[in-house]
This record gives C-alpha cells, structure tokens and sequence, in this order.
C-alpha cells in the first residue's frame, strides 16, 4: 500500500509499505482522510520526543516516541471498515464510516482506575494513518453521525483536545476569552469557546489567512502580534480586567508566559500546544499568589471522544479543510511549515 513514510529529520516520501494485518481484537479501516498534524511538523523537522526530566521529578518517566525510521506518519483519520477481528465485540460491520482515536487506553491501570487514562500505563496503539489502511483497538473506534461527512470526521481528534481545553478551563457564560494561535487547534478552541459561553473572544494570530477565518468564524477582535500591541488590545476588550480564560496554541514558550499577564484574576491559562524540549516558563511565585492563578496543559483527551462525535456537525469545521492526493504530502508539508492553509487533510 502507498503510505507517507518520514526516514529521518526533514525526509518525507510517498512509497510502498507492506499493509497492516488486523489482529483478532482490532479493526481494519480502509482511511479516507488523515489530518496533519502540528505535532506530525515537529516530528518532520526533529522536534518530536521528551526532554530530559528533571532529577526532582517523581513517578514513571513517560516511554520515549519511536526514533526509528523509516515510519509511516499520522494518527488523525476517518474511513470505512474493512475489516473485523473475529474477538471485536461491539456492533461494528465492513463498510461503517468512522473516525478514530490514535490508541487505546488499558482500562486497569492506576490512572485509568482514577479518571485520568490520559496517563495511563499500557494503552493499546494503532498503526499509523497517513496510509491506505490501518488497524485500530475496537477501543479506538467511533462510528461517526450520518450527517457528517468522512472529511469533517477526520478532525474528530483534534476537536476532542478542544473539548478537553474546555473541561479544563470551566468557561462561564459572559466571560472573556483568548487565544492565540489560529492553526486548527487554536480555531476549534476558539468555536468551542463561543459554544460554551463566552461572549469577548481575542485571537492573536500573524497569519493573515488565518486571522481572516478567525474572524470569519466569531472572534471579536483579532489582531497581528507581529505589528499590534497584545496588551493593549487585551485590556480594552475586558476594561483592563484580562481574561477569564486564556488558551495559548501557537507552540510558542514567550507567549505561554504572557497569557499569564493577561489572565484576569482567578483566571484560568491553559497550554494547548507542543513545546521544544529546551523551553521554559519562568514567573514570581509572589505574582501566582496575589493574582490566585491556574496553569493547566492539555496533551491528550481523556473522555472526550463521544461529546466531540455529538458536537461535530454543531461546529463550522469546513472552512479549516483544504485536501491534497497523499502522493502531495511532501508538498503540504512544507505548505504547512511555511505558514500556508489551516488544516491538510491527505486522501489516499
């Protein structure tokens, strides 16, 4: 089958890799679409991993991304079954249209068994996605609403961190919010952020196609932080209060920081993005005390899947999609590293 295929940092083909066979509790899915990713560009240009943890750390270090290559690269998809393991128990059938989580979670570990199974110990991975076909734990797959079409189902993902960035920041109606970064992420944060109340969005963005779809889609004020002051936007949209809720979705460590000047007091910072290993965040705790804040990050998103399948064809996702032949994906790669388009999604 033709898959995308990264063999080192900045080396991506389009080639031939052997297709996957489906396991006795796993689904074949034929893939229709698969999205890239923010965290498939950092892989691309040799950002993917965990750092080194600090000596003071306690707990299991987390098991290192796989380093080897070549890889078949993508984890957000849609498609058709074509395939069942014969010990799939659920009401699945060939030819059903779904969407699919990247993994799998064990359901008997210690975070599993305390409601955090974004951590848990032994989840159960799929094979990757920016291919023909893959193979998923029956865990990992969701049948998708008869009004949505496969290519919006492919964003089942990444709406589902969106969801989870909501859980997190507890939006009240009539509160003031802000994000900055207008990739995918950013944007399904954005419209979730109107859906759960908030009445004053701000989005940062340098991109001007990306700040023309924010605005497009409802924020109230966007700005460029390359020529318009932040802060100055900021404080006349809450009366000098800041912001209830502040999602920061631009990868970028300086503006992870500066969300937390920006927050209203009792506010809520969460960090929504990948970071490079090397970055680090510095604040007074004096300033943490008198403000009483809250920094949450978002990484995976735990008992997220069935609301964001509820809430896919309530959102207006069509305008972050553009689609490309998987034979183009060297090309959308570099389209996306260079600031070009919202979300890519590749058909095989």
């Amino acid at each position: 089958m033709k898959a995308v295929v990264l063999r080192g940092a900045n080396d991506i083909v389009v080639q031939d890799m052997p297709e996957p066979q489906a396991a006795p509790d796993q689904i074949k899915v034929k893939i229709a679409y698969a999205g890239i990713c923010g965290s498939d560009l950092h892989e691309v240009v040799g950002r993917s991993g965990f750092g080194a943890r600090p000596e003071w750390m306690i707990g299991r270090p987390p098991a290192p991304r796989r380093s080897t290559f070549p890889r078949i690269m993508g984890h957000e998809a849609s498609g058709t079954i074509a395939e069942i393991g014969r010990d799939v128990k659920g009401e699945f059938r060939v030819g059903d249209r779904v969407a699919m989580d990247f993994k799998a979670y064990c359901g008997s570990c210690w975070y599993c068994n305390n409601m955090m199974q974004g951590n848990c110990l032994n989840p159960r991975p799929s094979s990757r996605s920016m291919a023909e076909y893959a193979v998923y734990p029956e865990g990992a797959v969701y049948h998708l609403p008869d009004s949505v079409g496969l290519d919006v189902g492919a964003l089942l993902e990444p709406l589902t961190i969106a969801v989870h960035a909501m859980d997190i920041a507890q939006i009240r109606s009539g509160d003031a919010v802000i994000v900055t970064g207008a990739g995918p992420i950013g944007l399904l944060i954005m419209q979730m952020a109107m859906k759960s109340g908030a009445s004053r969005v701000l989005v940062s963005e340098p991109v001007a196609e990306r700040r023309k779809l924010a605005k497009e889609l409802g924020a109230d004020v966007v700005i460029d932080p390359l020529k318009e002051d932040l802060l100055e936007a900021s404080n006349k949209l809450t009366d000098y209060r800041g912001f209830a809720a502040c999602f920061e979705a631009s990868g970028r460590a300086e503006l992870a920081k500066q969300l937390l000047y920006l927050a209203e007091a009792g506010g809520t910072v969460v960090w929504a993005a990948g970071y490079p290993n090397d970055a680090e965040v510095t604040i007074a705790p004096s300033f943490m005390y008198m403000r009483e804040l809250k920094i949450h990050s978002v990484r995976v998103s735990p008992y997220s899947f069935p609301r964001a399948l509820q809430l896919l064809p309530k959102l207006d996702l069509k305008p972050l999609i553009s689609v490309r032949s998987l034979e183009d994906a060297p090309q959308a790669f570099s389209d996306l590293l260079a600031g070009k388009g919202v979300k890519i999604l590749l058909r095989p």
